[in-house]
């Protein structure tokens, strides 16, 4: 297990673990447990940012020091999932041709956007959030992102007919995803308490809605679609968080 969890940190982060040997498959199958845990470590670090920035009143620019280092820590690796698969899935072409669009390291002005939007939505979602009140957003983000990747690769298909990095973790056992839940949903009640139980729900909901659509349009997800889901389901958290948090 412990080899498992190294291969979901170095897969999933830039934090160097002194980790020589490539990881197998099996391992990297078996590390999906251990996502929402690496998470709660990323978010464990951008939360001890909070406490350094904000007492320093550096608004703004504080806050984008926050959202560099949450990319910095994951290396843009989901980032780079969402730009392809915009590009893709807004190409209105058909399936093949989106598949092969999204296969392309080339990105193009769909990609471009899309990470843009992103991104400036994390950054007006971290401004308009009293951080120091509300530090656990930031510690369950990520934890939130990663495990509907899990919950994806779980329900939906795979979608290319070649083997790809989404392959290897194969049809996922039906335990995977609810035992991430659990150290999820754990996580959030000692953080959030009832309302944090509440967003995390809804959010995989709207999650789920968001995959659904995107397996319709490919036929299924690929390793690309998974990161897209990372980024796409922690931004939905966030501003989820601050609309109900305004209610």
């Amino acid at each position: 297990m412990l080899k498992s969890f190294i291969s979901a940190t170095t897969f999933l982060t830039t934090i160097p673990i002194k980790e020589k040997r490539i990881a197998t498959e099996k391992e990297l199958a078996n590390s999906l447990y251990f996502y929402p845990i690496v998470g709660f470590i990323i978010g464990s670090i951008l939360c001890m940012l909070i406490f350094l920035t904000e007492p320093l009143s550096l608004g703004l620019a504080g806050h984008m020091i926050i959202l560099t280092i949450w990319i910095l820590l994951t290396g843009g690796l989901h980032l780079d999932g969402l730009m392809d698969s915009a590009d893709g899935l807004l190409s209105h072409r058909e399936q093949k041709q989106k598949l092969e669009i999204m296969h392309d390291s080339r990105v193009g002005a769909m990609g471009a956007i899309a990470l843009v939007i992103i991104l400036l939505l994390k950054l007006s979602a971290l401004n308009s959030l009293m951080l120091l009140e509300y530090w656990w957003v930031l510690l369950l983000a990520p934890a939130m992102g990663r495990t509907a990747i899990v919950f994806v690769i779980w329900i939906f298909p795979y979608a290319r007919k070649e083997p790809g990095l989404g392959s290897v973790f194969g049809k996922t056992l039906w335990y995977k995803p609810i035992i991430a839940l659990i150290i999820l949903l754990i996580g959030t009640i000692f953080s959030a308490g009832y309302l944090g139980i509440m967003i995390i729900i809804i959010t995989l909901a709207l999650a789920l809605l968001i995959a659904l659509w995107i397996n319709q349009s490919l036929g299924g997800h690929t390793g690309d679609t998974y990161g897209a889901m990372c980024e796409v389901t922690e931004t939905v958290f966030l501003l989820l968080t601050i609309i109900i948090l305004k209610l």
